[in-house]
């Protein structure tokens, strides 16, 4: 059962509607609120106190990151669950050498933008492209780019292009604090341009992964667009099963 968890937390900084997405997110994140059967925006009004434009804000937020879905007539659906593959990320990105570089800044691509139902707004992200390769291993095992939120271009050029993960020197170097990553997985055919990067054929079968990295403001503070030859990587995924 969702509780109205903000009573008597009110932040005068704070806009309402982010102060109602930060709760439902937590309770998203901790398994509070079921996948199927999440409450109508009359229920949230009421239990909340606020009205349905505040809803509707908190709502568009979440959606933003990709943690819950909206279908007219049908309602809402939970599509984020408690998160339990961090661990896997970052292993994965122990085991990888990188050969990245700063390339500059601009708009976010109109693809990811709709893909992550975000707009693609004049707003300079800056951009990270490269490779990453397994240690004695020349052939790249992924082509990624990279975006970080305009609000943290001042970082970019303080990130190491070859040491850790772009997503923990943000962390680092910002003090963000990321509560939550968004993976969109993908069977897509190579174009031309990340065939060549990858060394292989054009239209050749890859593995692409969207991942958008979430602070606990709700701002997706780095996006990776990465694409993987079918050949070359696999992807697991541990997930606790409560009993």
């Amino acid at each position: 059962m969702v509780t109205n968890s903000m009573a008597g937390t009110n932040n005068p900084h704070k806009p309402r509607y982010i102060e109602l997405a930060d709760d439902l997110r937590a309770q998203i994140i901790d398994g509070t609120l079921p996948v199927s059967g999440f409450p109508t925006e009359n229920a949230l009004c009421k239990r909340y106190g606020v009205s349905r434009f505040t809803v509707r804000e908190a709502l568009r937020v979440l959606q933003n990151e990709g943690r819950i879905q909206r279908r007219r007539g049908s309602g809402t659906v939970v599509l984020h669950q408690p998160l339990s593959n961090v661990a896997e990320i970052l292993q994965y990105a122990r085991n990888i050498r990188y050969v990245f570089q700063l390339v500059g800044a601009g708009p976010l691509p109109r693809s990811i933008a709709d893909q992550i139902d975000a707009p693609a707004a004049s707003s300079n992200w800056p951009r990270f492209s490269g490779l990453r390769c397994l240690p004695g291993d020349n052939r790249p095992i992924a082509f990624t780019e990279a975006y970080i939120h305009p609000d943290l271009a001042g970082i970019a050029e303080r990130i190491d292009v070859r040491a850790d993960t772009i997503f923990s020197q943000i962390e680092q170097l910002s003090g963000a604090k990321i509560v939550g990553v968004t993976q969109d997985i993908m069977a897509v055919a190579a174009s031309a341009a990340v065939a060549e990067r990858l060394n292989v054929s054009r239209r050749s079968p890859c593995l692409r992964i969207l991942r958008c990295y979430i602070d606990a403001d709700g701002r997706i503070v780095e996006i990776s667009d990465s694409y993987h030859p079918s050949d070359r990587f696999a992807y697991r995924m541990h997930t606790e099963v409560d009993s």
